[in-house]
């Protein structure tokens, strides 16, 4: 039996958190380590992403923990506006994107090669 769980949890410095079940949540990994998050929810969850990322700043600090594999060192970097949209079938669902840089891999990048010719 796996112990990874069905959510990803978005955790604030100070203490409060956001959980989201993986479904709504999608990650795209990009150079220099910055990570896209898209999220696909229903109104209410989408309130709920709202009043979490609203008023995060600029390389505002944060953690992500998918699956409960362990937290993520993030900095924030900008949210996108809000989609209203339909699916096929009619279903209403919002969509929203935040930009984040995963900490450890932005600091590896801009580490000099060990070659020393960097």
């Amino acid at each position: 039996m796996s112990d990874i769980t069905q959510e990803v949890i978005f955790k604030k410095d100070s203490g409060e958190s956001l959980s989201l079940s993986e479904k709504f949540v999608r990650l795209h990994s990009r150079a220099n380590g910055v990570l896209t998050v898209n999220f696909r929810t229903p109104e209410k969850e989408m309130v709920d992403l709202k009043e979490f990322f609203q008023l995060f700043q600029n390389d505002e600090l944060l953690k992500i923990d998918i699956g409960g594999t362990g937290d993520i060192g993030c900095s924030f970097k900008g949210m996108s506006p809000i989609m209203k949209s339909n699916d096929d079938a009619g279903f209403t669902f919002f969509s929203l994107s935040i930009t984040l840089q995963d900490l450890e891999k932005m600091k590896a990048y801009n580490e000099p090669p060990e070659c020393g010719c960097g």
